[in-house]
């Protein structure tokens, strides 16, 4: 098999970035028919919102972490990453590990191996070039998958924690991830693209903001109610807007691929302040989460799939109209939906519904113009 007989399977980005964002679509509109009662997954299933949020992390959110890992990976070492028939056999685990436990809960166990798996294959190319300081993706990619087991576990019965723990869990070390990564690509990409730029980039006041994130975290984990966890909670959220007006925001205004990436993590700061009110009982978690979940990860995952893409596919890193009406969506479901929790009334199904289109508009249009590009060889004919 080569890349001109199948370049869909050239590289790892490229079938995983396309089934996070057509799954994402599904889970979505699967979650507002459940919403309306007329959801088409069996009875006796996962519960609707437990199978809702597990599907957008580890269907969605988890699977572009995939993709870049094995893209990354390769670029990290000069090693190849699984390609051709080893990575279309990956591509039918995820498949089976989404539809199989739709079908039969002993159809989980194929979900819970495949990011080991994973973890496995990269993390062995990772040590055979003795790049250790890179075995953190194996290692967040095996963490996702324990805490993916326990979910099953705890869902289906065997053993008696609450089901949302892990997931909470899960999506908490995903924002970690993209608290790390974006720290260090965001005011890179930003002062690349604007020459002359002059941030405030600190490493010690970065390395703070890092560990008052992690501490935020697993104090709302094992003290969700408390007056201490609410504090730092907050004073996180306002380290990380000082952190992100460092980098220069409003300066990439005119250049949207830079732009999302900045409108994404501010949604980082919103959700920890969010996350301290929700200690004290001011509002639900699930505003917190959502923020997180939506205008963060949703955020920068789009903004992420579309540059890596153009680049991977011997494009240039320039946004056009369709991406930019992709980023305008994702972040119009965030505000939609916070709009519609933050408020009571009539019109909330209503606008839940609004939010869950717009979502599924910016990844059909992704999945419209990047298939054709993604299952094509590379403009410049090099491989991947």
């Amino acid at each position: 098999m080569t890349k001109k007989t199948m370049p869909l399977f050239a590289l790892g980005f490229r079938p995983f970035y396309l089934l996070a964002a057509f799954w994402s679509v599904v889970a979505i509109l699967e979650w507002l028919m459940e919403l309306s009662g007329s959801g088409l997954r069996g009875v006796g299933s996962i519960p609707g919102i437990q199978w809702h949020a597990h599907e957008m992390i580890f269907g969605f959110a988890t699977t572009v972490i995939v993709g870049f890992a094995l893209t990354a990976v390769r670029s990290w070492t000069g090693l190849d990453t699984p390609k051709g028939y080893s990575l279309m056999l990956l591509v039918i685990l995820w498949i089976a590990g989404r539809l199989g436990p739709l079908l039969t809960p002993y159809f989980a166990i194929i979900d819970i191996l495949f990011l080991p798996t994973i973890a496995l294959v990269i993390g062995k190319l990772i040590l055979q070039r003795n790049m250790a300081r890179n075995l953190f993706l194996p290692l967040i990619l095996s963490a996702l998958g324990v805490l993916n087991g326990l979910f099953y576990m705890s869902a289906y019965g065997h053993i008696n924690i609450d089901a949302n723990a892990p997931l909470i869990s899960s999506l908490f070390l995903i924002v970690m991830i993209e608290i790390m990564i974006g720290g260090r690509v965001i005011p890179s990409f930003t002062a690349n693209s604007i020459l002359g730029l002059k941030q405030f980039r600190n490493k010690s006041y970065a390395s703070t903001v890092l560990v008052f994130s992690a501490a935020s975290f697993l104090l709302w984990t094992f003290f969700p109610v408390s007056i201490v966890t609410a504090l730092i909670c907050i004073f996180t959220g306002v380290l990380q807007l000082v952190l992100l007006f460092g980098w220069r925001p409003f300066a990439t205004t005119s250049k949207p691929i830079v732009w999302v990436l900045h409108a994404a993590y501010f949604w980082i700061p919103i959700g920890f302040i969010f996350l301290g009110f929700s200690s004290l009982g001011l509002i639900s978690i699930y505003i917190a989460l959502h923020a997180f979940g939506i205008g963060a990860t949703g955020g920068l995952i789009i903004g992420m799939i579309t540059r890596t893409a153009m680049g991977h596919t011997g494009r240039s890193l320039t946004a056009g109209s369709t991406e930019v009406i992709c980023y305008a969506l994702v972040q119009a479901t965030a505000i939609i939906w916070m709009a519609a929790h933050l408020t009571s009334g009539v019109w909330f199904h209503s606008t839940i519904g609004l939010a869950g289109i717009c979502w599924c508009l910016a990844f059909l249009l992704y999945i419209h113009k990047y298939f054709p590009w993604l299952s094509k060889p590379r403009l410049d004919g090099q491989p991947g």
